[in-house]
Order: structure tokens, then sequence, then C-alpha cells
């Protein structure tokens, strides 16, 4: 239950790109944005800093004193996400073989996602105005992968081919399950990422599948808990530019141990709990949405994590 989300990460690293490019070059490094500024670095540069922490990268001390990163913020100052996620079955032609998720769990990823967008957009509601809704169809697609690695800017650009050859649904967000044989080098699960959400002219969810044999229940974690949570910050931060609340990451995992909210076989909630598996039956699971009023905490309050959908 400890792998985090990788977008604030990633959004910080495009600040850095478009502020200093001479610390991350605008033209991603092939072994990713962590190969030039540790990733456990760019995942706090939007927080409050010791003196000392920077100390061992003196140019990029100097960039954020002059271009610091942005706080995040309370209030969604643009609209949350009005569409469909479609799932992607990407098949990684690498040079020992091809490898991707086997069919059988995507469709069960798309029936969990199905029952999980319905509470998701209830929470969302305290931000804003939002429609969510899921695709049962699978779009598919080959890509060539040198090493069995690649970086955020070579998915950016499946994901802009994808939208070139149309057949989407209205206003899609495309969800990418990165099966274990292949590794996104910005999301790398063995560096802690569970996945992140982004932006490539339509918004994108890249999750890593820590095994096979989904099931909606998900008792061993492989990919639930990180889809949910990039859905929920998905739903409230479509562009992923840093203007409307991260949503999740004050309940968990970010920020402290996660807080899950658990539902019934009927998408009734149960009660919201820190301990997985919970000690009582559920039949699906999200990872918590914060309340508006705690979303720029770290970690959030109790309360504002261990609620009931409105």
């Amino acid at each position: 239950m400890t792998l985090i989300c990788a977008t604030r990460l990633l959004k910080n690293a495009r600040h850095l790109q478009t502020t200093a490019p001479q610390v991350l070059p605008r033209d991603e490094p092939l072994q990713g944005f962590g190969s030039r500024v540790p990733d456990r670095v760019l995942a706090r540069l939007h927080m409050p800093l010791r003196p000392d922490d920077l100390k061992p990268y003196p140019e990029l001390a100097a960039a954020l004193q002059r271009a610091p990163v942005p706080m995040p913020r309370a209030v969604a100052a643009e609209p949350l996400f009005q569409g469909i996620f479609a799932f992607v079955q990407v098949t990684f032609q690498t040079a020992s073989g091809s490898a991707a998720v086997d069919t059988r769990d995507l469709n069960t990823a798309i029936a969990y996602s199905q029952r999980a967008v319905a509470p998701i957009s209830r929470y969302a509601a305290q931000y804003g105005s939002n429609r969510l809704a899921v695709s049962s169809s699978v779009i598919p697609f080959a890509a060539n992968v040198r090493g069995g690695r690649y970086n955020d800017q070579t998915l950016q650009g499946w994901v802009r081919s994808i939208v070139a050859q149309g057949g989407l649904p209205a206003n899609p967000c495309l969800v990418v399950l990165n099966p274990p044989e292949v590794v996104n080098v910005d999301a790398d699960p063995r560096r802690g990422v569970g996945g992140y959400h982004n932006f490539a002219g339509v918004p994108y969810i890249f999750v890593n599948a820590m095994g096979g044999g989904f099931t909606i229940p998900d008792p061993a974690n492989v990919f639930a808990l990180a889809l949910s949570h990039e859905i929920a910050e998905t739903a409230v931060d479509p562009r992923a530019d840093g203007v409307n609340p991260e949503v999740c990451d004050p309940c968990g995992p970010n920020c402290q141990t996660v807080w899950i909210d658990f539902f019934d076989d009927r998408g009734a909630y149960l009660r919201a709990s820190q301990s997985f598996p919970p000690p009582f039956a559920y039949a699906f699971f999200i990872n918590a949405i914060v309340r508006p009023n705690a979303s720029t905490q770290c970690p959030a309050p109790d309360l504002a994590c261990n609620y009931a959908p409105l």
C-alpha cells in the first residue's frame, strides 16, 4: 500500500523545464527526470524546504530562488473533467518479445472503474461540476520499447498518436495500464511509484499493474488503489497543470498511510479505513478524497479523509 502518485513530481519537473532548462532540459532525458534531479527532491519542490535540503544542488537552488514552484491550490479555478475514461491495451514490442496487460485483467479494470466513478464523482463534486463515465471498449496500440524502458515524453507521443487515429469517445481520458515486463522510468514501481496522470492534448492516466489475475475487490492491491487515485485526481485536475487541487495525495499514500473508502455490491458506502485488507467484507474500494478545507495539507487530518460521499 506504499506506492505513491508521481503527478506532483512531473508537475515540478515541467516547471523546471520551463523556468530552468539548464537544470532539466525541455527534451526529457531518456532515463527520465530522476536522472538529472533525484525523484525524492523533485517530489518536494512545491513544499517548504529547509536551506540544507538543496545544498547538494546549488544550480537547482538558484533556479528556485528566481522562479519558485507554485504551491498547491485549495480551489478549482479550471473546469473539472466532463468525459469518458477509455482504456488502451498497449502491446509493448521489446528485443525479448512482446508484453501487454492480459485482456481479462483489462476488462476487470474497466468493470471496476465503472463502479468506482460513481462515488468518485460524488466526492469530486465538492470541487465543482463533473461528469465521469467509462468506455467498455478497449483501444489497441502497439509500441516499440528500446531495452524495455521508456519515459513520460515517449508516452505523451503515444497518446497523441492514439488521438490522431480517431475513433475515440467525446472528451476522452486515455488510461494505460503498464505490465511488469516494461518500465516507465518516470514511474518505476521499484522506486515506489504506482502511477500518475498528465495531459497531452487530452488527459491520460498511467498505472503500474503490480501483478495479474485482477478482481474487482482487488484484495492483493495490484491495481485498484492506484487506478482510483488517478481517476479521482484527473476528475478534479484534468489538465494536470497545477491550477486545480490534487485531491488524493493529502489522504495518502503520498502524505500518510492511505485512507481507503469501502463500498458494498450496491455501491453503498460502508466506511473508510487505513487498514488493508479491512476487518469487514466489501465489494470494491477507492482511494479517499480530501475535503476542500484540507486539500493543501500534507497530511490532511483524519476527519478530512474519513467521511461518506456527499
